[in-house]
């Protein structure tokens, strides 16, 4: 699952750790999204890590926490490495429209949302989503967080979960090699890189299956 700058050496993919509109009748909001778009949704779009030093401190409590009190083998690389597989499924299902399938990996709220939005995708991003997962050249954890109420009262049950975003850049093209770094993949690759970004949660007490719980894809260019 997810640490800092760490290569897969079982593969060539690498692993970092950083860790609308409008409506005058609110009953039948109905948001207009942009035809043609290079996204799926406008907002989040993350495509670098973050060195805020909070963040880094509430990841580090939260993996930490989660480690101790729930899943002692917990490691990031095993992390990402699941998310890489849930992205890939998740894209997969969403390029193709098959959306009772996507409501195994992903909550419902979420499978609306994207069913939504899946007009007026671009042709470009259209087929970016159809990428083989061994074209995730670089991921990293983006954040992780414990929520619920009374988080120290274990005893309670479904009253915990935790979230874990993580952030996979996809090359759409050879040019891009195995050992692009993040500023080449954002910078000198942008064009030719699908960046995906997804959000995993479980309930903690009694422990839950992974879901997704949000979602993004996206074009930088």
């Amino acid at each position: 699952m997810l640490k800092q700058a760490v290569r897969n050496v079982s593969s060539s993919k690498r692993i970092l750790l950083a860790s609308t509109a409008t409506t005058t009748d609110s009953s039948n909001f109905s948001p207009i999204l942009p035809q043609n778009r290079s996204f799926v949704f406008e907002v989040p779009q993350v495509s670098v890590p973050t060195f805020e030093f909070s963040r880094r401190v509430g990841n580090i409590f939260a993996q930490s926490f989660y480690t101790f009190c729930f899943e002692k083998n917990f490691t990031v690389e095993s992390l990402v490495h699941g998310a890489n597989k849930g992205i890939h499924s998740m894209s997969r299902f969403f390029a193709d429209e098959k959306w009772e399938q996507m409501e195994n990996l992903v909550v419902k709220d979420t499978v609306e949302n994207l069913r939504f939005a899946r007009k007026g995708l671009s042709k470009k991003l259209e087929s970016a989503l159809r990428f083989s997962p061994d074209d995730i050249v670089l991921s990293f954890l983006h954040s992780s967080v414990i929520s619920g109420r009374n988080v120290l009262k274990l005893s309670q049950s479904h009253n915990i979960g935790i979230y874990f975003t993580v952030v996979s850049l996809v090359r759409l093209s050879d040019k891009v090699p195995d050992n692009a770094s993040i500023g080449e993949l954002n910078g000198k690759y942008k064009n030719d890189v699908l960046v995906c970004n997804a959000t995993f949660s479980r309930v903690l007490n009694p422990l839950g299956i992974w879901k997704i719980t949000s979602a993004n894809f996206f074009l930088q260019n």
